[in-house]
C-alpha cells in the first residue's frame, strides 16, 4: 500500500512534501545500522537509501520541493510559522529554533541538498538586482539556518557569514564559479577539450564583469592548475590552433585579430595612471597583466611556449605523412599563422618540414623519370623532424628488391646522401591475385610483409614469422594475421597457424550467418608525442645518473640536478627530475631514505 506522504504529493503542496521527508527521514532512522558497525557500513547503507528514495520519486515531487523551499524565505519576516512547520517541546529556558529548522536537517540527512541543488538556487526572475537593496534585511537571516544552523550564538553565525555582504556581485559570482567547476568542471570525468572551453568562456565573461582581473583571478587560477596537470592539455590547444575550424567548436575566435604572444606583465608602478588592487584581492593574488589575447592566456598556463612548440611539431609531422595528394596549402597556412603568435624563430623546424615534403615529391619524380617504380617515399631530414617510431624489421622478397632499387637511383641523384628506410611506416596497395578471385587492400607494411612471405609457402606459423621478421613483436604479427583472415585470404587452421586460400571458402548459410566486412586498418601514429620524446631522452640521462650515484654513492635531488646541467641536451627540472627518479624507484632501481638516492643492490 502507498504511503499516505505519496497520495499528498499529487496536489503539489509544501506540506505534503514536508510530511513525506519526514517520513523518511524516520524510515532512514530506523533502519540506519548501529554506529559499531563503522563509517564504511553507514556509508553504504546511505547511499542505498538515498538511490532508492531518488528512483521512485514522481516527477511532482520536484515541483512541490521546490514550493517547499521558497516558502522559507518568508520565515524570517513572517510572525506565525507555516502550517508544515513542526515545533518542538522545548523547556521555557531554551530558545525555540527556527521553524525550518527540522527541514533542513532533514534533507541534510536524505542528501537533497546536493541532489536538488539546481532547485534550491534557482529563481523564477533574476533577483540579483534586487538583492542588494533586501539582502540584509532577507537573505542573511535566512542564510543562517541552511549554512550556518551549527552556530552557538550571533556573533558565531555572523563570523561563518562573513564577506557575503561585502562586494555582494563580487562573492555571489565567485561562488557560483567555484561550485559549478568543482563539482561538474574539474574531475577526471570531463574531457580536457570541455574543461579549456568553458576556461576560455569565464575568460571572457569576467573580463566584461570584473575589468580588474580580482575575480578572474580567483576562479581561473584553479582550473590553470588542473589543467597544467593533465597530460593531453597541449595536445588540445595545439590541435585547435592548427585546427581549421569546420567542428565549430575551436578555442580560437575567427573574428580575433593574429598577433603574437603577450607575456604576463608585472605592474608598472612609474605608471601614472597606475592604481591598486582592490581590497578583495588578498595577498595571494601576484601583481601582474593578464594578457588580452586568449591564445596567450592559454599558452601562459606552462612557464615555456617550448612545450607547444615541441607539440606543434609532432602534430605538423602527423599531419604531413598523413597527405596523400601533395595538398599541403592548409599546413603552409597554419605555419604562416604560427609565425605571427610565435615568431619565425620557433617554426624554423616547421618550415624545413614542410620544405622536405616538397622535395620529397620532386626527388620521386625525378626517379620516376630515371626509372618507373611502384613505390613513392617520403624522404626527410632526420635532425629536423620529431624523433618517429622506430622498427628494424627488413621488409621480404619483392618489397626488399624495389626499395634496394629506389636507393640506388636515389644514391645517383644525391651522391652525398643514403637513404634510411622506416619499413614500418606508410601504407602499401595491394593486388593479391588468387586462384579464383583477386583481393584489393591498402595496409601498414608488416601486413603487406606477412602476405609476401605467404606467397612463398602456404603455410606458417607464428614462430616461424617471428623468426623470419625478426624485430617484430608476437602481438603485432597476431594482428597483421587477424587483417588478413577478416580479408578472407588467411584461414586460421590450428592454434596459432594459418594457412592461405587460395579458393575462398563458402560462406555459412543461414539467418544467422555472419557478413564480412574489409577489416579496418588501424593507423599508427608515426612520431613520438612530447611525453614519449622526454621518455626517450630520460632513459639516456639514466646512464648518467647511475654512473653519479654508482661512484659518490647516495645524493640528494639537488646534487643530481645539478650535475645533470653538465649533461649535453639536459633542460629538466627539478620537478621533472624528481618525478622520473620516482618512477625509477618503483621499478625498483633505486632507493631513498631522509631525502637521499642510491642504488639497489
Amino acid at each position: 500500500m502507498i504511503p499516505t506522504p505519496f497520495k499528498l504529493m499529487s496536489s503539489g503542496k509544501a506540506e505534503a512534501v514536508m510530511q513525506l521527508i519526514l517520513r523518511l527521514v524516520a524510515w532512514y532512522n530506523a533502519w540506519k545500522p548501529i554506529n559499531e558497525l563503522g563509517p564504511t557500513i553507514l556509508s553504504a547503507y546511505t547511499l542505498a537509501f538515498q538511490t532508492h528514495i531518488f528512483s521512485i520519486f514522481p516527477p511532482s515531487f520536484s515541483r512541490g520541493f521546490k514550493q517547499l523551499i521558497a516558502s522559507t524565505i518568508d520565515l524570517v519576516s513572517s510572525s506565525s510559522p507555516p502550517p508544515w512547520a513542526i515545533l518542538q517541546d522545548l523547556s521555557s529556558t531554551e530558545q525555540q529554533p527556527r521553524p525550518d529548522h527540522m527541514l533542513w536537517t532533514s534533507c541534510e540527512t536524505l542528501g537533497l541538498l546536493e541532489r536538488y541543488e539546481s532547485l534550491i538556487s534557482s529563481w523564477d526572475e533574476p533577483m540579483l538586482p534586487k538583492l542588494r537593496d533586501w539582502m540584509t534585511e532577507k537573505i542573511v537571516p535566512w542564510m543562517i539556518m541552511p549554512y550556518a544552523r551549527g552556530a552557538r550564538s550571533a556573533d558565531e553565525a555572523r563570523a561563518m557569514l562573513q564577506g557575503v555582504g561585502s562586494r555582494f556581485d563580487y562573492h555571489v559570482c565567485k561562488t557560483l564559479c567555484d561550485l559549478r567547476n568543482k563539482k561538474r568542471l574539474l574531475h577526471p570525468g570531463a574531457d580536457t577539450k570541455d574543461i579549456l572551453t568553458q576556461y576560455v568562456s569565464i575568460i571572457r565573461c569576467l573580463r566584461i564583469i570584473d575589468p580588474p582581473g580580482v575575480l578572474l583571478y580567483k576562479v581561473a587560477d584553479p582550473i590553470r592548475k588542473y589543467l597544467r596537470e593533465r597530460p593531453d592539455t597541449i595536445r588540445c590547444i595545439v590541435a585547435s590552433l592548427v585546427g581549421d575550424g569546420e567542428s565549430g567548436d575551436s578555442l580560437v575566435d575567427e573574428n580575433e585579430p593574429i598577433q603574437p604572444l603577450q607575456q604576463m606583465q608585472a605592474d608598472d608602478y612609474t605608471d601614472p595612471n597606475w592604481e591598486p588592487e582592490p581590497i578583495d584581492a588578498g595577498p595571494g593574488k601576484p601583481c601582474v597583466v593578464w594578457p588580452s589575447d586568449v591564445i596567450s592566456t592559454l599558452v601562459s598556463i606552462y612557464d615555456s611556449k617550448d612545450l607547444f612548440v615541441k607539440e606543434l611539431q609532432v602534430l605538423l609531422t602527423q599531419r604531413l605523412l598523413a597527405v596523400k595528394d601533395g595538398n599541403y596549402e592548409r599546413e603552409r597556412r597554419n605555419i604562416e599563422i604560427l609565425k605571427i603568435r610565435f615568431g619565425e624563430a620557433a617554426l624554423q623546424v616547421c618550415e624545413v618540414m614542410l620544405r622536405d615534403m616538397t622535395d620529397s615529391r620532386r626527388i620521386d619524380q625525378h626517379v620516376q623519370a630515371q626509372k618507373p617504380m611502384p613505390l613513392h617515399p617520403t624522404i626527410i631530414s632526420k635532425h629536423f623532424w620529431p624523433p618517429l617510431q622506430t622498427n628494424s624489421f627488413t621488409m621480404p622478397g619483392q618489397f626488399r628488391e624495389i626499395q634496394e632499387s629506389y636507393a640506388r637511383e636515389y644514391h645517383l641523384f644525391k651522391p652525398d646522401k643514403k637513404l634510411h628506410w622506416l619499413s614500418h611506416l606508410g601504407t602499401i596497395k595491394l593486388d593479391i591475385e588468387l586462384q579464383d578471385r583477386t583481393v584489393s587492400a591498402e595496409v601498414p607494411p608488416l601486413e603487406a610483409s606477412i602476405i609476401e612471405l605467404f606467397s612463398q609457402k602456404d603455410t606458417w606459423t607464428v614462430e616461424q614469422l617471428v623468426v623470419e621478421l625478426k624485430s617484430v613483436e608476437k602481438t603485432a604479427i597476431l594482428k597483421a594475421l587477424t587483417t588478413w583472415v577478416d580479408f578472407g585470404v588467411l584461414k586460421e587452421e590450428d592454434a596459432d597457424r594459418y594457412k592461405l586460400l587460395e579458393i575462398a571458402e563458402a560462406a555459412p548459410s543461414g539467418p544467422k550467418a555472419p557478413s564480412r566486412q574489409a577489416p579496418v586498418v588501424e593507423e599508427v601514429a608515426p612520431a613520438l608525442g612530447v611525453q614519449q620524446q622526454q621518455a626517450e631522452q630520460m632513459k639516456v640521462f639514466w646512464k648518467f645518473i647511475e654512473g653519479m650515484l654508482t661512484n659518490l654513492g647516495a645524493l640528494p635531488l639537488a646534487r643530481i640536478q645539478a650535475m645533470l646541467k653538465f649533461a649535453p641536451g639536459y633542460d629538466r627540472t627539478i620537478d621533472q627530475l624528481a618525478e622520473f627518479m620516482e618512477a625509477a624507484r618503483r621499478e625498483g632501481l633505486v632507493q631513498v631514505r631522509d631525502g637521499m638516492w642510491r642504488l639497489c643492490r
